[in-house]
């Protein structure tokens, strides 16, 4: 009896511990994260351009978010952020300038390995700046960020690949996989599954999601809106359809995007959810992202498939 019990927890562990590494370590190539490399750069320098009109009126010595009302807000919590340093147009514009051109360098893939890293302290040091500003899309774009500069993203797409291969001449071959390029884009998708759980299981917590209310509160909002739809409020089944799908789709993501048949639905689902929440929320950024985000599940022969059909083989990077 006991010797049974041993062999089969030895069986176990041996099996838990192979699935373990080939969930995580086997090797992948990275141009899913090279795609991913790509929007999210794009989508960083948007958050970082929207700041133009108001980089000065707030962040400079007089502003209305000075680094004294940062501290005063939170006592010795104050985050690093170069914008700190900072206090003068100039010196606000010379460090703006500068951040959009690395984030920039980090989309086409120029030294991807340090704008990586660079980009993320850009994007975060405006966050610690201004954290009285901050909203949903901060959190997810720092995320993604920050899972980038775990990977040689620059191998796929990018100046960095294209400089290789041309270096290279005709021996040039694809990249290898690599152990990294799994552990980043397994952390962005369970990262993400468990973002969806939580959005739905705060969802279910209110009283307007359960009443089914909750987007007809969305669509009244009008001062970010993109279209007007307040005539759906001669349709309330079709409101309360609407809440409940969002409340139901966020809880089915989180669980069954793991399963390959239903990957491509769920995708699909979500590129439309999403285009409607941005539309009648006027929340863009935050929208795409998370829409962006969940790319991370799309494969890498399915993406390097999808590039392909929409490349020429004489100018692909």
């Amino acid at each position: 009896m006991i010797q049974s019990i041993r062999e089969y927890l030895g069986t176990l562990t041996a099996r838990f511990s192979e699935g373990w590494n080939r969930f995580w370590f086997t090797p992948s190539d990275t141009t899913t994260l090279g795609a991913l490399r790509v929007l999210v750069g794009l989508l960083a320098l948007y958050f970082h351009l929207s700041w133009c009109a108001d980089l000065v009126p707030l962040l400079s010595t007089e502003g209305l978010i000075s680094v004294e009302t940062v501290e005063q807000l939170g006592p010795g919590r104050t985050t690093f952020s170069y914008y700190n340093l900072l206090h003068s147009p100039g010196e606000l514009w010379t460090a703006h300038l500068l951040g959009a051109a690395v984030l920039l360098l980090l989309t086409v893939g120029v030294l991807t390995r340090v704008t990586s890293v660079l980009s993320l302290i850009v994007v975060l040091s405006l966050v610690h700046r201004a954290p009285l500003v901050t909203a949903e899309a901060e959190p997810i774009l720092t995320m993604l960020l920050f899972y980038l500069c775990l990977v040689p993203a620059g191998r796929s797409l990018s100046v960095d690949a294209w400089r290789a291969r041309r270096k290279a001449g005709s021996e040039a071959e694809s990249p290898a996989p690599t152990w990294t390029a799994t552990v980043a884009t397994r952390l962005i998708q369970v990262h993400l599954s468990a973002l969806y759980l939580l959005m739905a299981l705060v969802k279910i917590g209110g009283d307007t999601w359960w009443e089914g209310s909750a987007v007809w509160w969305l669509i009244t909002r009008t001062e970010q809106r993109l279209i007007d739809m307040t005539w759906l409020h001669a349709h309330p089944f079709a409101i309360n359809l609407w809440t409940h799908s969002i409340v139901l789709f966020e809880l089915v993501f989180g669980l069954l995007i793991w399963n390959r048949t239903a990957r491509p639905l769920l995708l699909g689902i979500s590129g439309l959810m999403w285009l409607s929440l941005a539309l009648v929320t006027g929340k863009i950024l935050f929208c795409t992202l998370m829409f962006v985000a969940g790319l991370a599940f799309v494969s890498p022969i399915a993406m390097r498939s999808f590039l392909a059909k929409r490349t020429p083989a004489t100018g692909q990077m």
